[in-house]
């Protein structure tokens, strides 16, 4: 199967649109349900949703995170003959290192799949947010190193 990075490209891009579209339901639904707490219905309280509404940039910056891991782990045979790592902090370095890819532009992912890391484990340091725009911007930046197609 063959891959193309403008592609992969376009589909962490598409996870940044749906997290603004389910923030835009989300400041809808605050709003609706301060005029009519009726609508829960005993299922979800009024406080379940003001944390989702607040966990809901991390929420999707764990599926960016995860739609960009795929795409490496798709293109990693193309960069090494052996099976990609288990940590995906080998593969971003492997990957960097083949395809010549900026110490900055690495250091960046780097941050981000940190970030991800504290959003899924439970860690004692704590770690700046990255807000899902920035987050996209690196990741992406990242891909555009890789052939058009592969």
């Amino acid at each position: 199967m063959v891959h193309e990075t403008v592609a992969w490209l376009q589909r962490i891009k598409n996870v940044e649109a749906e997290y603004s579209a389910a923030n835009l339901a989300a400041i809808h639904f605050l709003k609706t349900i301060i005029q009519d707490p009726t609508i829960l219905k005993k299922l979800v309280t009024s406080r379940d949703v003001k944390t989702m509404a607040l966990q809901l940039e991390g929420t999707y910056v764990v599926r960016l995170f995860a739609e960009f891991e795929t795409g490496l782990r798709l293109f990693w045979p193309t960069a090494r003959t052996k099976e990609p790592p288990n940590r995906v902090a080998h593969m971003l370095d492997g990957i960097a290192a083949t395809r010549r890819i900026p110490s900055k532009i690495l250091e960046h992912a780097h941050r981000v799949r940190e970030y991800r890391n504290a959003l899924i484990h439970e860690r004692e340091e704590p770690v700046d947010p990255i807000p899902i725009g920035e987050s996209r911007g690196h990741l992406c930046r990242f891909f555009s190193y890789l052939p058009p197609r592969w």
